[in-house]
């Protein structure tokens, strides 16, 4: 996980996580439950943003954990298609957009170019938000 802070013009500071979560299961339930007290920590005030690959293709502890303290981006209502892996002929919805505070998710994409194509195995997720 990466954390990045953002200053955002009259209001404060978004905190986004980028996050990549292991493939064996007990690996991730682990990484999940670390994850979920970094990012749900009081002391760490402002809009959130968690994204990016939780490796998990059905509701997992990660998903179960985030769900229980953040909004969770339902991909079906931006995209026709939300399968981001593999880049090449997505199958499996891998990745994933949580967050909390004042956020307002205007638009997703899936670019599918040939530089996403070399860049990573997956799609990459891309979403314009709006803070405050």
């Amino acid at each position: 996980m990466q954390r990045v802070d953002v200053a955002v013009h009259g209001d404060g500071t978004l905190h986004v996580y980028n996050v990549h979560l292991g493939t064996a299961i007990l690996e991730r339930r682990h990484q999940a439950q670390r994850l979920a007290s970094i990012v749900l920590d009081r002391h760490v005030a402002g809009p959130k943003l968690v994204l990016g690959d939780f490796n998990e293709w059905m509701r997992g502890l990660a998903t179960t954990l985030l769900t229980e303290k953040l909004n969770s981006v339902d991909l079906r209502n931006y995209l026709r298609r939300r399968r981001t892996y593999p880049g090449l002929f997505p199958v499996l919805h891998l990745d994933h957009i949580y967050y909390t505070g004042r956020v307002e998710v205007l638009r997703i994409e899936l670019p599918r170019t040939r530089l996403s194509l070399v860049a990573s195995d997956h799609l990459p997720l891309v979403a314009d938000v709006r803070i405050g």
